[in-house]
């Protein structure tokens, strides 16, 4: 049973079944994958802590190898560290949306809305406020 754990461990750090049956002691790749398919009925999906801890893991490997990569001027290595430091960014959350709440009061908006209106030599408050509305409908020709 361990040998089994120990062999679905290393396939979701993503070693292939031939380098799993030397690791835990099976003759052969495709013996390592019928031991854990036997034991649990089929392969186990990873929980969704092992998956992120797992590309974390594989991104922090792939990143001083890709600023290694550009330091040296290799071809496409900028865009290969790129993609590493977005997709790491993205993994961890950083690209998330802030949410910000304002409140303020009306009086507040009015003022705010004159004050950017006049540093854009545009409308005023009463403008701003008094367009004329036109009802329209478009038309497919």
């Amino acid at each position: 049973m361990q040998r089994v754990a120990d062999a679905w461990a290393l396939r979701v750090r993503g070693s292939t079944w031939d380098e799993i049956a030397a690791a835990v002691g099976y003759a052969n790749g495709p013996n390592a994958l019928r031991a854990v398919r036997n034991y649990v009925g089929r392969l186990p999906e990873p929980s969704m802590p092992e998956l992120r801890s797992l590309w974390r893991e594989r991104l922090e490997f792939l990143w001083p190898v890709a600023v290694r990569d550009a330091e040296s001027g290799k071809p496409g290595a900028m865009r290969a560290a790129v993609a590493v430091a977005q997709r790491a960014a993205q993994l961890d959350g950083l690209d998330q949306p802030q949410r910000v709440e304002v409140n303020a009061s009306a009086a507040e908006i009015a003022q705010l809305v004159n004050l950017l209106s006049r540093s854009q030599g545009g409308a005023t408050e009463a403008d701003v406020f008094e367009l004329d509305v036109i009802d329209a409908e478009v038309i497919d020709g």
